[in-house]
């Protein structure tokens, strides 16, 4: 394993305490943002129609593509070095950040008549160019973001996610019910992403001066570049299904494929949006403190990871109808069928993202970015390929590429870590057993019941109970890892 230095000056070692508090504030970061903006979702569905969130989730494609590229990977060396405080280095990090983020607001709002002509929405070219404005306010704020990840400081965090979050549905609600349409939506983004920015300096007390440093950037860019090609490379290949679905079947296919999309984050995505904020973070802290541990700590977290995954992933194929229905209304039945495909590769994607902050934690970014151009080719080829036949063959072949990516990850974490094939397929063992005792806990439930917000709720409390009765007493350590983790994480001590 690579880079098994001692830690650097000053700096204490992970103790179990630390790690939960870790674990406690990040759950309450991303659930806490995520749900609100979710349930904002949940109220602009009702307010606009179909073609307006496609025409915002086309600019919302571009962004996600080029966002990656915003910090040029410096953020993640702020956080490999484990340095403290706000040094020049820094400000190195931030200005080049700053300046990166300039270039590209420019570019995209340059480009915004191509992008409209792309997705076919010519008219809407004014909106995007506005949007695009969201990556200059994302830009700033990316290098105080990595000091706070850095410090492992997700108390603060999770304040500043949530006033985003906060910020962002009140202006979308508000201008939406005002009969600002697909606008809201844009108001809506920027408002909160003013206010995240400026809430994260003040978190780390960061006063914004311009700096640059040749050596320090050389340093930082050297790392980063590898990064930043695994950003760019998971960006293409997890918005490829948007380019695909808005230029071949237009924006209203694609305001329904976002929400059937949507709808599964909340329930899978945000469990890995969790576990990635923090994956970095502590697996930068294990290697510097103790590296010996490095091993069992991958392990356990793939198996932290994908058991809720698995089992949420199988009750979501189950109730994917009755969800669509209840929660979106009768426009947005054609989400149903892509939602549940989706759900389920976004389940084999637990995977992956266990396994993806492992490379640059052990300082070889390079070798995962080498590995991911196949996979985004393939992934590429298969929307195309699929495309002609609608949104049910999108996500069918979706799920076909997670499968690959993750057997991918398998053999490279094997390879790298030094961990057994028995060991890493030993840790996905609680998994499947969780999603079998959720299939066989929801189905029948859904077979007797008529569809409606009832079946729904007696659907998931059946899977949900089953699934934890099965772990009991097929897999009862990793019920009681999975409890012991919870507990900590919610704990006053862990939160306070």
């Amino acid at each position: 394993m690579a880079d098994t230095a001692a830690p650097p000056a000053g700096q204490t070692s992970l103790s179990a305490g630390r790690a939960a508090r870790t674990v406690g504030w990040a759950v309450v970061s991303l659930a806490g943002s995520k749900l609100v903006v979710f349930v904002t979702t949940l109220a602009m569905a009702r307010l606009l129609v179909p073609e307006q969130f496609g025409v915002v989730a086309a600019g919302l494609t571009l962004i996600a593509l080029v966002e990656t590229g915003l910090d040029l990977g410096v953020g993640a060396a702020v956080v490999y070095e484990q340095e403290t405080g706000v040094s020049d280095r820094i400000r190195t990090a931030f200005t080049l950040n700053l300046l990166v983020a300039a270039v590209l607001t420019v570019t995209a709002v340059t480009s915004a008549p191509l992008v409209a002509a792309l997705f076919g929405v010519p008219d809407d070219v004014l909106l995007l160019q506005v949007l695009f404005g969201y990556l200059l306010l994302r830009g700033a704020g990316q290098v105080p973001d990595a000091v706070l990840r850095r410090d492992l400081r997700f108390k603060r965090r999770a304040v500043v996610e949530i006033s985003r979050a906060g910020v962002r549905a009140v202006v979308s609600i508000g201008l939406a019910v005002g009969g600002a349409g697909a606008w809201s939506l844009v108001g809506g983004l920027l408002a909160g992403e003013l206010v995240g920015t400026v809430a994260t300096w003040w978190a780390i007390r960061f006063v914004p001066r311009l700096r640059i440093d040749r050596s320090v950037a050389a340093t930082l860019l050297r790392f980063g570049g590898a990064v930043l090609a695994i950003r760019l490379l998971t960006a293409v290949g997890e918005n490829a299904d948007y380019v695909v679905v808005g230029n071949r079947l237009g924006p209203e296919d694609l305001g329904l494929y976002l929400l059937a999309v949507r709808v599964p984050e909340l329930f899978l995505a945000n469990i890995y949006w969790i576990v990635s904020s923090v994956a970095f973070s502590l697996f930068s802290r294990v290697r510097a403190v103790h590296a010996e541990e490095f091993g069992s700590v991958v392990l356990r977290a793939l198996r932290l990871i994908t058991v809720p995954a698995f089992a949420a992933a199988a009750g979501l194929v189950v109730v994917a109808e009755d969800l669509t229905g209840v929660l979106l209304g009768d426009t947005w039945a054609g989400a149903a069928g892509p939602m549940a495909l989706i759900a389920v590769a976004m389940g084999v994607s637990a995977i992956a993202y266990a396994s993806g902050d492992v490379f640059p934690a052990i300082g070889r970014p390079g070798v995962l970015a080498r590995v991911l151009v196949p996979v985004v080719l393939l992934r590429v080829l298969a929307l195309l390929a699929a495309a002609p036949h609608g949104l049910v063959a999108i996500a069918g072949a979706q799920l076909v590429v997670s499968v690959v990516n993750a057997v991918v990850r398998l053999v490279l974490v094997h390879r790298l870590v030094r961990l057994s094939g028995r060991a890493l397929l030993g840790a996905l063992v609680p998994a499947a057993v969780t999603a079998t005792g959720a299939l066989l806990g929801a189905v029948p439930v859904t077979s007797l019941m008529a569809p409606g917000p009832g079946r729904l709720a007696a659907t998931v409390v059946a899977g949900a109970g089953t699934a934890v009765l099965l772990l009991r007493l097929l897999a009862p350590a990793a019920l009681d890892d999975i409890v012991g983790v919870v507990r900590s994480a919610t704990s006053r001590q862990a939160v306070r």
